[in-house]
């Protein structure tokens, strides 16, 4: 084998061990070093390709698209009632949404669109794995600790609540998991008390600095679970 067809077949498959191949190799010093160096670099260029995946990334992703495909549903139904209603309120429509910024108008639609999303990652017979220790932990993130269990407690994680830094808890519940989100007051999402959608409904607690949001069933005694928290929790400032 010649020298060019040597480095071609070595720069095209630095792995190829043809008889060919290997004879030049082993009567050659020099394209011995020479495939020993493109073997090397080919190495280097795999392990810098071979990136792991980060944890948690796909449940990420899935809730990203979740979100927008919920708020792109929400913007569709704003487009077709502006395009029905007089001149004068389509201004003030469009005007309303120039002033806002952030992806959702209030804390009702955020935790819908949220608890629709992780709907299918819990279930009522999973295990609590989080106690009260731990879930004062995080508490202490927002000034606040529970003086004693609500229930049996199945998740307690940080999270992004339309990109507030708030606490989202799934407690185990009467039929179905209850969800609580713990989020520090913020100008741009507006407070609706009560709020519901087909199946799910939901409460809101206000306090000083933050708000408790309480989802579930509509077959779930939501205002139990928001007795059992104005009677057991303690906040700080």
């Amino acid at each position: 084998m010649d020298d060019l067809r040597f480095r071609r077949s070595l720069f095209a498959d630095p792995t190829n061990d043809d008889d060919e191949q290997l004879t030049a190799l082993s009567a050659d010093p020099a394209k011995k070093k020479l495939a020993q160096e493109v073997n090397a670099l080919d190495e280097k260029i795999f392990s810098a390709l071979n990136v792991p995946v980060p944890d948690g990334l796909a449940q990420k992703l899935l809730l990203k698209q979740t979100l927008a495909s919920h708020q792109h549903k929400k913007r569709k139904t704003r487009i077709q009632f502006a395009l029905a209603a007089s001149v004068m309120l389509t201004l003030g429509v469009t005007f309303s949404l120039m002033q806002f910024s952030h992806a959702y108008k209030s804390i009702s639609d955020y935790a819908l669109a949220h608890v629709a999303h992780e709907e299918k990652f819990f279930n009522n017979n999973d295990i609590a794995r989080v106690n009260l220790v731990n879930l004062n932990q995080k508490m202490a993130s927002f000034n606040a600790t529970f003086t004693d269990d609500l229930g049996e407690l199945i998740a307690a994680n940080f999270c992004k609540f339309d990109g507030i830094k708030s606490l989202h808890l799934v407690f185990k519940g009467k039929t179905s998991p209850i969800t609580i989100f713990v989020v520090p007051n913020n100008e741009y999402l507006n407070l609706n008390n009560h709020f519901e959608s087909e199946t799910m409904q939901g409460l809101v607690s206000t306090y000083k600095n933050n708000n408790v949001i309480i989802v579930g069933n509509k077959s779930e005694p939501l205002k139990n679970w928001q007795a059992k928290i104005n009677q057991k929790i303690r906040w700080s400032t």
